[in-house]
């Protein structure tokens, strides 16, 4: 129901008025999170839910208040003061954002990867192919700004090297610390929930880039990076699903 109510929002989304821009921004964060979050839980229950969620809040709030304080490990960027409330000059809905994708992209790993090691990398790199399409539609709203510009889109490469750096930390923590505890379902909703929300927001931000964002370039972009990790575990998880 919440991945249902989620799809909605965000199909309305670009459609709202200016004024309703960012309350609508922070209410599609909360339904992605309660999405996200229940998604785990039915899976794996509530402990490891909560425990992945809590992580990634933790260690996102960490990297972007050192980021925007030092510029380590995302170079030199700032918030403006449209979405509040903020501690430490970080909007509290950035971390929850973190906290959001955390178990879609964990999912994508562990179909893509067979060791501890290979799920953290590739659930860092599914993490940062969703920032490609997710760094231009925050600008172009006036969320967070990069004074001294970059190579894409006006945001610096290096900017990208520090999302896959924190997110090698926050997955590879997890990796490591979750061995043992997870109990997947058997029911195949359970196995598809992260998935899914994954494959629904590369969708959904390739189209809304292409008709009502940042362009057919960042569309493009956003296509292919996220695109070359759900295809490969979507079709991963197609053959596991027939197996059963």
């Amino acid at each position: 129901m919440l991945f249902c109510v989620l799809v909605v929002a965000q199909l309305v989304y670009p459609q709202v008025p200016d004024r309703w821009t960012m309350p609508m921004t922070a209410l599609t964060v909360m339904l992605f999170l309660g999405a996200s979050v229940a998604a785990a839980w039915h899976r794996s229950g509530p402990r490891y839910a909560l425990c992945l969620a809590g992580l990634a809040f933790l260690v996102g709030l960490l990297s972007e208040i050192a980021g925007v304080h030092t510029g380590i490990p995302f170079s030199t960027y700032a918030y403006t003061d449209a979405l509040q409330p903020q501690l430490f000059d970080v909007p509290i809905v950035i971390p929850l954002a973190w906290a959001m994708m955390a178990y879609p992209a964990w999912r994508i790993g562990e179909l893509l990867g067979s060791t501890p090691v290979t799920r953290a990398l590739f659930a860092a790199g599914a993490l940062t192919a969703w920032d490609v399409a997710l760094d231009p539609q925050m600008v172009g709203l006036g969320i967070w700004e990069w004074p001294n510009g970059g190579a894409y889109f006006g945001i610096p490469l290096i900017n990208f090297a520090g999302w896959f750096l924190v997110g090698s930390i926050l997955f590879g923590w997890w990796a490591f610390a979750e061995r043992g505890s997870a109990h997947p379902g058997d029911d195949r909703l359970g196995n598809l929930l992260g998935p899914a929300l994954f494959a629904w927001t590369w969708i959904g931000e390739t189209v809304a880039h292409a008709l009502f964002f940042e362009g057919r370039g960042v569309a493009l972009a956003s296509f292919l990076a996220m695109g070359a990790f759900t295809v490969p575990a979507l079709l991963r998880l197609r053959r596991q699903e027939r197996a059963r």
